[in-house]
């Protein structure tokens, strides 16, 4: 047995151990935040975008009417993305039906590749407030979202604050690649709060985020992002932490903004190629190491795999490698699952595990070459 192999599977075991004991740690180190109790000081603009949504902004629109804030104190804008259906129907049916809202519809103005940053910009061109809310249109917000992040404001005075997302509750007969959507979720979740609890974010969610508007100005807001469709939070991220702005994570169960899971199986890949062309923009060396490891962690173990079918002595360090993954990746999915009150959807995480090597190099090397479509739009590479 040639044991250079066995060497680079080390080393590489060693980089993803390095890498989930850090994020380990970081969520440790970020505290639970306690129940908000603030004097509702801020004033908030809500920026949705949406395309073709007619099917979830009924839910979206009861969550907005049911939030616990001064309603002089945030307005809410929904920019229509050139939408088909009879979603800007509904937007103006629920501006009849609660006067007593700020409620405006605007119309998306196209400026470059990436229609829903276009859409967040003509959002922020209009408000009125000082912070900058998003989420998005297949979202539902708690009732104290705006008060929590008011609290945070008043005490931290942050530039940007992130906060938690999750997806709706998988059921038992869900179908599997539901299941797994949710377990690969939350392990995005927890390490976009462990990245924070190190002080090295690199990832968080526009369906809850926070700005000051003046620093979005001040940083160049989507500037050098317009030539990727996505990614208008992770580099809106990048670029605060550039100029040195105060970025922090508020982590409450009050805070969490629940979105929906991907409607089918080919949509679920769309949207995992999305997320996985954006990484190329990635510019902060610690967000360049957490893909590098995890890639190269998922490629070894195929790798592996393969090398086993020639020689069978390969096999037990194959098993050590999975193994190490294996139980690290459930300590960290695992505090998530707890926090997000998902612990039942633990008991897919064994198959979920075996196909998540194959799955995510394959996403990543896909990525790399071909494009992918997003609310009907195709974008290439």
């Amino acid at each position: 047995m040639a044991m250079l192999p066995v060497y680079i599977l080390a080393g590489i075991c060693l980089s993803y151990i390095i890498l989930l004991l850090s994020l380990l740690y970081g969520w440790r180190n970020l505290k639970n935040n306690p129940r908000f109790v603030s004097p509702f000081e801020t004033g908030f603009s809500i920026i949705i975008p949406f395309r073709n949504e007619q099917l979830h902004l009924p839910g979206l629109f009861d969550s907005l009417k049911n939030l616990k804030y001064p309603k002089n104190k945030f307005e809410i804008l929904l920019i229509n993305d050139s939408s088909e259906d009879d979603s800007e129907k509904l937007v103006q049916e629920f501006r009849k039906m609660h006067a007593d809202l700020s409620i405006e519809l605007l119309q998306n103005q196209r400026e470059s590749i990436s229609a829903k940053k276009d859409a967040i910009k003509v959002g922020i061109d209009k408000s009125r407030f000082e912070y900058i809310v998003t989420t998005d249109a297949d979202c539902k917000v708690p009732e104290n979202w705006l008060q929590g992040f008011d609290n945070y404001i008043e005490s931290q005075d942050s530039d940007l604050i992130a906060a938690p997302v999750i997806f709706v509750e998988v059921h038992p007969e869900d179908p599997l690649f539901r299941k797994f959507d949710l377990i690969d979720f939350m392990s995005l979740q927890a390490t976009t709060i462990g990245s924070f609890g190190l002080r090295k974010p690199f990832i968080c969610n526009a369906a809850n985020l926070c700005f000051k508007k003046k620093a979005f100005q001040v940083v160049g807001g989507y500037k050098q992002s317009g030539n990727y469709a996505g990614g208008d939070d992770v580099f809106l991220l990048q670029k605060f932490k550039e100029h040195k702005r105060k970025i922090d994570f508020v982590r409450s169960n009050n805070m969490i903004v629940t979105t929906s899971a991907q409607k089918d199986l080919r949509s679920f890949i769309q949207q995992r190629l999305r997320w996985a062309a954006k990484s190329a923009g990635y510019d902060d060396s610690f967000a360049r190491f957490a893909a590098l490891t995890v890639f190269l962690m998922n490629a070894a173990l195929i790798i592996g795999l393969v090398l086993c079918l020639f020689d069978a002595s390969y096999l037990q360090w194959l098993m050590i490698a999975f193994l190490i993954k294996f139980n690290l990746d459930f300590m960290l999915i695992y505090k998530a699952a707890v926090f997000f009150d998902r612990k039942a959807s633990m008991r897919s995480y064994a198959l979920s595990s075996i196909a998540y090597p194959l799955f995510s190099s394959g996403i990543s090397l896909t990525s790399l070459f071909v494009g992918f479509k997003w609310k009907g739009r195709g974008y290439r590479k």
